[in-house]
């Protein structure tokens, strides 16, 4: 059985949350506040590929410092 369309690619999310660790602590963002944006990304963008993802959550967390 698979996940429902609206649960974020957990394998993503882990992949995504190792590799914007860095930035997100250079930002001033807790793990909580990462986690929530990375979880977004992968759920509004289920077919992209990892490196549009990081793109994109990088922006979000610029975003959510600002």
């Amino acid at each position: 059985m698979s996940e429902p369309s609206d649960t974020p690619d957990k394998g993503a999310v882990h992949r995504a949350m190792a590799r914007l660790d860095g930035f997100a602590r250079g930002l001033g963002l807790d793990e909580a506040t990462t986690r929530q944006i990375v979880e977004a990304v992968v759920a509004d963008m289920p077919m992209a590929e990892d490196d549009e993802r990081l793109a994109e959550a990088r922006q979000r967390m610029i975003m959510a410092f600002a």
